[in-house]
């Protein structure tokens, strides 16, 4: 029994050092937020939304610039995810950890990424937010797909 009680601690221990939490910000009557927030729980994500009428100070904070912000911010691991970033880039930032950016962002509203899914799809840029106030692609996807 001891061995059994054991084992289950290490898996809860890996379990909880594994988790990624994500703390969102955004207005509080914006349901593609809620969409998203969605999409990042069902790919593994602790999230904790706040709904606030002051969500605009949190971009102020990070020093994300005006053409690069979305809907929402969201907070993981001291890294901006700004708009309705794909997960698969999330995971690249969070893996990679660039020195110089302060997050990524899915710059607008792009129709067709996660939490915009209503009718087609459109190509939209990923970017990285470099803390000089420049950016770099990271991508382009189609959906939650990188092409």
């Amino acid at each position: 029994m001891k061995k059994i009680i054991s084992a289950f601690a290490i898996v809860a221990t890996a379990s909880i050092a594994q988790a990624k939490n994500l703390e969102i910000y955004e207005s509080p009557t914006c349901m593609c937020c809620d969409y998203w927030a969605a999409y990042m729980k069902k790919k593994g994500y602790n999230v904790n939304v706040h709904k606030t009428d002051d969500f605009l100070k949190i971009k102020d904070q990070y020093g994300i610039k005006n053409e690069y912000q979305s809907c929402h911010t969201g907070i993981i691991e001291g890294y901006a995810i700004e708009g309705h970033v794909p997960e698969s880039a999330v995971a690249w930032l969070l893996e990679n950890k660039p020195k110089d950016v302060i997050g990524i962002s899915a710059p607008g509203m792009p129709q067709g990424s996660p939490g915009m899914e209503q009718g087609y799809n459109e190509k939209y840029p990923v970017i990285l937010m470099k803390k000089d106030g420049s950016y770099e692609i990271y991508g382009y996807f189609l959906g939650d797909q990188k092409l």
